[in-house]
C-alpha cells in the first residue's frame, strides 16, 4: 500500500524561509547605512555582513573577496545592485570600499585575540530580516525568552552565560527539562516570555555589566523592547530558533555575536551530520514510498479536542518534507495559508484527506518528552506519559472511524495513526524529529542504512543521537533515551499497541 502521510503536529506556527531573498532600497545613504528592505535571509547561516564568501564562518576568504569586487569595479557596472552586494558592505555604509576590507581584518584578528575594541558594531540580518547593529565590545550575559532560544544559547556551550528567562523556564511547563541544568534561585526570572518585565531586565543589566536578551521575532517576544532599552546596557539579539524554519541562521549568527564561533561551529557539523544521514536515507527510499507515488503529508496541532492544520509557514512542516512525502497540505489548502496556530479541521476533512489526498500516515504531534516528573509523583495527565499518548491515539481513532472495531480496522489499513512529540519538532532539536519520523516512515530502508538487524536495533540508534544531544544542551544528567530506573526515559513515538516501532521508555 502507498505511503500517504498526514502529520497533526502540535507546535506553534512559523514561517519557511526562503534560500534567496528579494531586496529593495527602502532609504537613502547617511551616516547611520542604507535601509534595506529584505523578505528573506542571505544565502548563509552566518549573517553578519562581511560574510561576503556566504559560508558559516568569517575567514581571508571573505577580505578577498570584497577586494576583488573593488579591483574589478563592479559597482561600475550597469547591472550592478548594491541588494546583490550588501553582504560585502561589512560596515553598513551604503559602500563596498576598502573600509570593508579592513572592517574584515578587524574581525578576523579579533577572533583570534579575543579584543573587539577594533571591531566595534557589526551588523547582521535579524528573524525580522531587518539588517541591525550589535556592539562587539558588550559582554555575553543572556536572557532568553521562551525554551527553544534558551536550546541555542546551550547548543553553543553558553550555559554560564545565562543569566535570566522567562516563567515557562523557571516555573512553568519546561522546568522540569531544565531545573538540573540551570540553577534557578541565581536566575532572574522576567516573567510572560511574549511581554517580558523590563524592569527586571534592567535590573540585570546593571547586576551584570549589561545583558543580551536573545528572542524571537518583534510581533512575538517584547515589541517594544529595542525603544524601552535605547540608550541602556541592554542589546536585544532577535534570531531565529523556531520560527521560519530558521534554527541553523539563529545558531551560527548568535554563536558569532555571543563568542561562541567554535562551540557553535560545532553543533552545526553535528546536527548536519545527522541530517545528512536522514537525506541519505530519504534517497535510498523507492518513489512509490514518497513524493512520486503520492504519499501525502499535513500538519496539525493534535489536541484532545482538536486538530489544527498547520502550512509551509511551521518548521514541524519543513521537517516532514525533509522526508519528501507528497504535500497533502498544500493540496488541501489549495492555496491558502495557515495563521497563528493553525486552523482547526474536522474528523470529516481528516477522512476527506485520506480518500481524497493520498493520506497514509496520520502523525499527532503533543508535548513530548520532557513534560512529565518522576515516576514516585508522575500522573497519568502529564503530555509525556504512555497514558497520555495512548489516550490521544484511542479518542482520535474513535471520532474519526467510529468505536466500532471493524470499522477502526478498515480505517487504519488505509491510514494509520501515530502519536509522536514536538519538544524535537523545531529549535536546535528539530534533526532528531527528522531522524525520528525517517524510522517511522521508512523503517526498512532506516534499518538498510544503519546495519540494523531488527527495530530494536533501530531504536538502540536513535537513543544514541538523543543522548547525544542531550549532552551537547547540558540535560545529560536528567534524561537519557532509556533511563535505567525507566524514570527519565523518552516517549518518543506510539503507533498503536504492539506496534514494533513503538519508542516508549518513560512512565
Amino acid at each position: 500500500m502507498d505511503n500517504k502521510i498526514l502529520a497533526i503536529i502540535a507546535v506553534a506556527v512559523v514561517a519557511v524561509v526562503a534560500a534567496g531573498a528579494y531586496f529593495a532600497l527602502s532609504g537613502d545613504d547617511d551616516d547611520d547605512g542604507v535601509n534595506l528592505s529584505l523578505d528573506a535571509y542571505p544565502g548563509t547561516y552566518l549573517t553578519v555582513l562581511g560574510n561576503a564568501d556566504l559560508d558559516t564562518e568569517f575567514s581571508s576568504a571573505d577580505a578577498t573577496a570584497i577586494q576583488k569586487f573593488i579591483d574589478d569595479k563592479v559597482d561600475e557596472s550597469d547591472s550592478y545592485k548594491y541588494e546583490n552586494y550588501y553582504m560585502y558592505d561589512a560596515n553598513y555604509d551604503g559602500k563596498i570600499d576598502s573600509d570593508d576590507v579592513d572592517k574584515v581584518n578587524a574581525i578576523l584578528s579579533a577572533l583570534t585575540s579575543g579584543d573587539w575594541s577594533e571591531v566595534g558594531e557589526v551588523h547582521y540580518v535579524n528573524v525580522d530580516y531587518n539588517v541591525v547593529s550589535y556592539d562587539m565590545t558588550h559582554n555575553n550575559k543572556v536572557i532568553t525568552l521562551i525554551a527553544p532560544p534558551l536550546d541555542t544559547v546551550l547548543a553553543m556551550g553558553g550555559q554560564d552565560l545565562i543569566v535570566g528567562t522567562d516563567n515557562r523556564i523557571t516555573t512553568g511547563k519546561y522546568h522540569e527539562e531544565y531545573k538540573s541544568t540551570l540553577d534557578f534561585s541565581s536566575l532572574v526570572d522576567v516573567g510572560s516570555c511574549n511581554e517580558p518585565d523590563t524592569e527586571k531586565i534592567l535590573k540585570a543589566s546593571d547586576d551584570n555589566g549589561g545583558v543580551n536578551v536573545v528572542c524571537g521575532t518583534a510581533d512575538s517576544y517584547g515589541s517594544s523592547m529595542e525603544t524601552v532599552f535605547k540608550g541602556t546596557d541592554v542589546s536585544v539579539i532577535r534570531i531565529g530558533s523556531w520560527e521560519y524554519g530558521a534554527t541553523l541562521y539563529g545558531l551560527m549568527t548568535a554563536g558569532f555575536l555571543l563568542k561562541k564561533t567554535a562551540e557553535s561551529q560545532s553543533y552545526y557539523e553535528w546536527y548536519e551530520g545527522v541530517h545528512d544521514k536522514v537525506v541519505d536515507i530519504v534517497n535510498s527510499v523507492p518513489d512509490e514510498k514518497k513524493s512520486a507515488g503520492k504519499i501525502g503529508s499535513t500538519a496539525c496541532y493534535g489536541y484532545l479536542d482538536e486538530l489544527s492544520i498547520l502550512g509551509e509557514y511551521s518548521g514541524e512542516y519543513t521537517n516532514l518534507m525533509v522526508l519528501d512525502p507528497y504535500d497533502s497540505t498544500e493540496a488541501f489548502l489549495n492555496g491558502g495559508t495557515t495563521g497563528g496556530h493553525g486552523n482547526t479541521i474536522s474528523t470529516e476533512e481528516v477522512s476527506t484527506m485520506v480518500e481524497k489526498y493520498n493520506l497514509k500516515h496520520l502523525i499527532l504531534m503533543i508535548g513530548t518528552p520532557f513534560q512529565v516528573v518522576t515516576k514516585a509523583t508522575g500522573s497519568d495527565n502529564y503530555q509525556s506519559s504512555q497514558a497520555y499518548m495512548k489516550e490521544i491515539y484511542s479518542k482520535w481513532l474513535e471520532r474519526i472511524a467510529g468505536t466500532e472495531s471493524a470499522a477502526q480496522e478498515e480505517f487504519l489499513s488505509k491510514c494509520d495513526i501515530c502519536i509522536t512529540g514536538y519538544s524535537f519538532s523545531s529549535g536546535v532539536s528539530e534533526v532528531l524529529n527528522q531522524l525520528i519520523m525517517c524510522y517511522y516512515l521508512y523503517p526498512d530502508e532506516f534499518k538498510a542504512y544503519f546495519g540494523c538487524s531488527d527495530d530494536a536495533a533501530a531504536k538502540e540508534k536513535i537513543g544514541e543521537y538523543v543522548d547525544a544531544y542531550c549532552q551537547k544542551i547540558g540535560i545529560s544528567g536528567s534524561w537519557a533515551f532509556e533511563s535505567s530506573d525507566g524514570v527519565y526515559g523518552m516517549n518518543l513515538l506510539y503507533c498503536g499497541e504492539d506496534d514494533a516501532r513503538n519508542i516508549m521508555n518513560g512512565i
